[in-house]
Formats: C-alpha cells, structure tokens, sequence
C-alpha cells in the first residue's frame, strides 16, 4: 500500500462534515485535508488554522481544486447526488454522507457516472463497523440463538427538532436522517434478496414538516423480519437492540448485550396432544437449560477510523470497496417505497 497520505476535500463544515469527517481525518495518518468548502467565513477560518488547507466559499471550487483526491460530500442531504456526479466528472473519488441519494432516480445517474468515469464513489456507513453490530453479527453467525426470527431495532427519545433536517425541501426527516445507517444494517441481517416494506411516518412533536416518527418493517427472502421504530416522540425510550431466535435471544442491556439462550443437543422434541387438556390445564412451561450471558463489545478503533481504513485500503491498495453502490441502492430503494406508502412522493 502506496504510504503517500490521500488528499481529502471537505465539502460542507457542519456537524458532519466538522465533527465527523474533520475529526476522524485528523486522527488518521493516511489522509490529509488539502481543502475544504463552506459558505460561513468563520469556519473556513477555522479549518485554515487547524489544517493549514486551502478554503472555498462553493463546493464547485472545491471541486475543481487540483490538490483534492478524494472529495467528502457532507452538504445538507438534498445536494448529496449532484455534488457527487461534479466530483466524478471533475476527476475525483467521492465519499457521500447519507442518504446518499433522495431516490432511485439519482442513485442510478450516480452510479453511471462512477462506472463510466472509474472513480470510486461509496457512501459513509460507520454502523456497520460499530463494535455493538458487529458483536450482533458473530452471535448470530454462531448459531447460539438458533434461526433468527425477528429483529427490533429502536432508537428513539422525546425532542423538539427544529432544524433544517426537519424540512422536506432539504431532504430533512428521520427516514434520511438516521435511516440510512439503520436500514443499512437492517439489510445486512436480512441477506441478499427482495424485500417487502411497511412503512409509517408522521411528523408529530417538532417543527417543519419533515417526518420525526418512522416505523419501518421489513421482510427479506430469508424470512427474517426486521421491525425498525425511530422517533423523537417517545418520552419512554426502548432497548436499542431486541433479536427473537429459536433458541435465544439477545437484547441491549447495561454496557453491552445480554445473550439468554438454551443448547438443544441431547432434548427431544416436544410431543404433541391434540386431546383434550387433562384436568382442563395446559402444559406447564417447559423446562429449558437456559444460560445467560453479557457480552461486552468492544474495539480498540472507532467506527468512523475502520471505515477509513477501509477505503485507504481501497484507494491505496485496489481492495474491494467495503460499502458497495448496490447494497446503497437497496438501502435508497427502501427508503423510496416507505416515502412511496406514506404518501410523501
């Protein structure tokens, strides 16, 4: 691998693109930030000062700046798919924060362009790289809990949100807000295939007119079900993780996930009686060897540094892009059908 750090332009200064994006290249000695673009003077003040880099007003100057490699799309969400098809013609690689795009429409114009150019153009999908998601994986893949049945997966609280990702114009709401990175996940335990969505969103406790309250449930080809709750009208938040097996299960619990599950080696199969319940009783619960466990995950590498190590190991190296324009665009055409049910098209 080519030791020669990758030269990265940072279009857009916000929370993303700064607290996000800014930091985790700081802390990475394979890139360095040559340039970066926001209309606020006093950010480009700011990144002057800490990377010594060239500043521009427009993301277009940014764009055509020599010096960029790689550009971070990290604008507001609707200009995602229009800044990304600049900076493949313009001759760069392109990193996309999500939603990578507002449909399918612009994936697919996204998409040629990268293969008609030969640039690589990927979108920023740190969950799949967080220490709790990939722990949920190996637990999975084991076989502890048995075939999975079903997968909640909640993140909600009570807030007000009063912002422009709460406006529909900007491509706000929370279904392109924090969608994306758990749709994404949702698909990876789902597996390859067609799926079926239901899909509910309401705006109900904040400001603007963009969705706040997202139910999503998802159905693959494998048969598992994915039931996907994001809300910030829930004044009693849920665990973050609940997965029903058919031996097991396996919930967030207090600094990790707790594992309950039973090993069926050596227990007969329940008998059947189709007959009238003797003494008018049912069966009394079975006994089961249960074991439980809290698992602790942990990694000494952010989520945000793996995947930038990955795409170093990209560019770099010629590996394999880790987050793929297809498994995106499943991800885009989710989101398309949810909108699509909800009457938001």
């Amino acid at each position: 691998m080519s030791e020669e750090p990758i030269r990265v332009g940072i279009a857009g200064l916000g929370r993303s693109g700064w607290n996000i994006h800014a930091e985790a290249l700081a802390a990475h000695d394979g890139y360095r930030v040559v340039a970066v673009a926001d209309p606020l003077a006093e950010r480009r003040a700011e990144a002057r000062q800490r990377f010594a880099c060239t500043a521009h007003e427009r993301p277009e100057d940014l764009l055509a700046d020599g010096q960029v490699e790689l550009a971070v799309i990290a604008t507001p969400s609707h200009s995602h798919a229009p800044l990304a098809v600049a900076a493949l013609e313009a001759g760069r690689h392109a990193l996309v924060e999500k939603p990578m795009a507002q449909d399918l429409g612009e994936m697919d114009t996204m998409m040629a362009t990268a293969a008609r150019t030969g640039h690589v153009l990927t979108c920023y999908q740190p969950y799949r790289f967080q220490a709790v998601f990939t722990t949920i994986q190996e637990i999975i893949s084991s076989g502890r809990i048995g075939r999975v049945v079903l997968v909640k997966h909640t993140q909600n609280n009570f807030q007000r949100r009063a912002d422009w990702q709460m406006l529909r114009r900007l491509g706000g709401g929370e279904l392109s807000n924090n969608g994306p990175h758990i749709i994404d996940e949702a698909l990876l335990l789902i597996g390859e295939g067609p799926v079926e969505v239901f899909a509910d969103l309401k705006h109900t406790v904040g400001g603007g007119d963009a969705e706040d309250h997202v139910k999503l449930c998802l159905k693959g080809r494998s048969g598992v079900v994915v039931d996907i709750e994001l809300s910030h009208c829930c004044a009693l938040p849920q665990p973050e993780w609940t997965i029903f097996g058919t031996r097991g299960a396996i919930q967030s619990a207090e600094g990790g996930l707790q594992v309950r599950w039973f090993d069926a080696a050596g227990l007969a199969d329940p008998v059947l009686d189709p007959g009238p319940a003797a003494g008018r009783r049912y069966q009394r619960p079975e006994e089961l060897p249960w074991q439980e466990e809290i698992v602790r995950p942990t990694q000494d590498r952010s989520p945000a540094l793996r995947f930038y190590d990955r795409l170093q190991a990209t560019l770099r190296a010629g590996a394999p892009v880790a987050v793929t324009l297809d498994s995106v665009r499943r991800q885009i055409a989710v989101i398309e059908r949810a909108r699509e049910m909800a009457g938001l098209r």
